[in-house]
């Protein structure tokens, strides 16, 4: 019943979300309840895993803006500039990894390893969920 009522809800949000554009903070709020609801935490976990998860998450969305300002430059690069925006992409990948990596690390004085693999599956759960929302929503225009 209460996987029924989730995707309930998750439906009526999605469509919700798209129908108005994919409005950031509405896509962050459900993501939050999402992962809450996946993880089933405790409020002190949940206390004590927001904090590190959200410091974890603008690092990631910091990093993927400077990605995707490399990959708009590469229109107008030469070979040696092309160089360069390799070798910084590269640089932007690794720096993705260590703030995982830290993510983890961090989360394991938080949490059990279960809940943290549990977290790794809810992330891709729902960023499939996303895609497939898009991917309708494309079709249907």
């Amino acid at each position: 019943m209460k996987k029924i009522i989730l995707f309930t809800c998750f439906a009526c949000f999605t469509i919700g979300i798209f129908g108005q554009h994919g409005s950031k903070e509405k896509i962050k709020t459900f993501k939050i309840a999402y992962i809450t609801e996946k993880l089933d935490l405790t409020s002190k976990e949940a206390q004590q895993f927001w904090p590190v998860y959200n410091t974890h998450q603008e690092t990631v969305e910091k990093l993927r803006r400077q990605e995707r300002k490399l990959i708009k430059s590469i229109k107008e690069a030469n070979d040696k500039q092309a160089e360069a925006i390799l070798s910084s992409f590269l640089e932007i990948e690794e720096q993705k990894s260590q703030s995982k990596k830290k993510l983890i690390t961090d989360l394991k004085k938080v949490l059990s390893y279960k809940k943290i693999l549990k977290l790794i599956k809810a992330e891709a759960d729902f960023h499939k969920r996303m895609l497939a929302r898009i991917r309708e929503q494309r079709r249907r225009h």
